[in-house]
């Protein structure tokens, strides 16, 4: 019968090919990057591939200035080993391995079948699963997959999974290891008793430190989590699946929502009910004099309605229900205490104090009235001046957000 149905595969196959339909009950799915000027992330079950994500800006403005008030613009814009092993090996008649998939538990019946794939099977039939894999699932951990195709019966639990791979894939298990002692070494960083909002903080403060945005030219990781802890060079894409994966080593729920166009972070809150996270939009790319990054913290624990208020960030496509009500009390400048209430002098005096003496290259204030924000520049300078600070420095501001921040020692 095996045979029998491979005949019937075929010609199928050959029906649907020229006259667009699915003859005799047979589903083919073809996974492959679109042909879009556009990148953007894969969101369509008929298309699973490793498409690229852009962004073409993080809104930021960018300025120069010396503590008397000129300025002049300046342009710019301990985990465990995920390597996978192969206890018990089935195969079919064809000779392609078999995973019974157990949809109580979806991630040793996933581990099953990326050892396959870590082994660059062509072919991996899929039993009993629920549901179809998306590209989602596939892209971050099996980061040297290419593109994927599926192939079934209507009415069969039982599909054929067709991996693409990329072409150093046969690479992949030393690839692995240098994603494991990158994860382990940032994971290293975090004190014992640190809280989840510290935590994730410090992996983002660390993906801006390590990796450098990828403006000219891309590579063939520059999309996946290798790009981004392997090579220290990625798009969007890199830095949203990074975070998400060590997130989850962190036993923290971690997803990812894209535009057409972009693609950033979303957890469930630490103290409100949502977190939005934009690490690609925090990484500016300028060093201080000591060749210390610049890392602004806008796009740390951002609400849904602010994060969606931003350019290239209309969701597509939302992985996990994440609810809308609640205070901004996961926001960076909140938590930190540099959130400025409206005309509130004394306390604009005491975050610039406190930032500036304590050892740090930056300065960041968010504020609560508008007007308060355009008198930032001029406010924070006279301040510098009247502390005794003298020199240079830089400064952002984010017009959305109402973010003065300053670079110092530039």
């Amino acid at each position: 019968m095996r045979n029998q149905n491979n005949a019937v595969l075929n010609l199928v196959t050959v029906l649907f090919v020229l006259i667009g339909v699915a003859a005799g009950g047979f589903y083919f799915l073809n996974m492959n990057p679109s042909d879009t000027n556009e990148k953007q992330a894969p969101v369509q079950n008929s298309s699973y591939g490793q498409n690229s994500v852009t962004s073409t800006g993080n809104g930021q403005t960018s300025v120069v200035s010396q503590s008397s008030g000129q300025t002049s613009l300046v342009s710019q814009s301990s985990p465990e080993q995920s390597s996978y092993s192969i206890i018990t090996c089935q195969r079919n008649s064809e000779g392609n391995p078999v995973v019974y998939w157990d949809n109580s538990d979806p991630q040793s019946s996933f581990d099953e079948m990326a050892a396959y794939v870590s082994d660059l099977e062509d072919k991996v039939v899929i039993v009993g699963k629920d549901k179809n894999l998306e590209w989602e699932d596939v892209c971050m951990e099996l980061f040297w997959v290419d593109s994927f195709s599926i192939s079934s019966y209507e009415g069969s639990d039982e599909k054929t999974y067709i991996f693409k791979y990329k072409p150093d894939a046969a690479e992949n298990k030393v690839m692995q290891q240098k994603i494991d002692a990158e994860v382990k070494d940032i994971i290293s960083l975090i004190p014992s008793g640190t809280d989840d909002w510290n935590k994730i903080l410090i992996v983002h403060d660390e993906l801006v430190r390590r990796v450098t945005y990828n403006k000219d030219s891309e590579t063939v990781h520059c999309h996946d989590i290798y790009g981004a802890l392997g090579e220290h060079v990625a798009v969007c894409q890199g830095y949203t699946y990074s975070m998400s994966y060590i997130a989850k080593r962190l036993n923290m729920p971690c997803s990812e929502i894209s535009s057409d166009t972009h693609i950033w972070n979303v957890m469930p809150g630490f103290q409100t009910d949502e977190c939005y996270i934009d690490t690609t939009w925090d990484d500016i790319g300028s060093y201080d004099a000591d060749g210390n990054p610049y890392i602004l913290h806008d796009h740390f624990g951002l609400k849904k309605y602010e994060m969606e208020s931003l350019s290239e960030h209309e969701p597509k496509d939302v992985k996990i229900n994440v609810p809308t009500k609640g205070i901004v009390g996961d926001n960076y400048f909140r938590k930190k205490g540099w959130y400025i209430s409206s005309g509130d002098s004394a306390q604009l005096e005491i975050a610039v104090k406190e930032q500036l003496t304590n050892g740090g290259n930056m300065i960041e204030l968010r504020f609560e009235d508008p007007q308060d924000f355009v008198d930032a520049p001029d406010n924070v300078n006279s301040l510098l001046r009247d502390i005794g600070y003298v020199g240079r420095y830089l400064s952002w501001k984010s017009d959305d957000l109402l973010i003065f921040e300053v670079g110092l020692n530039p």
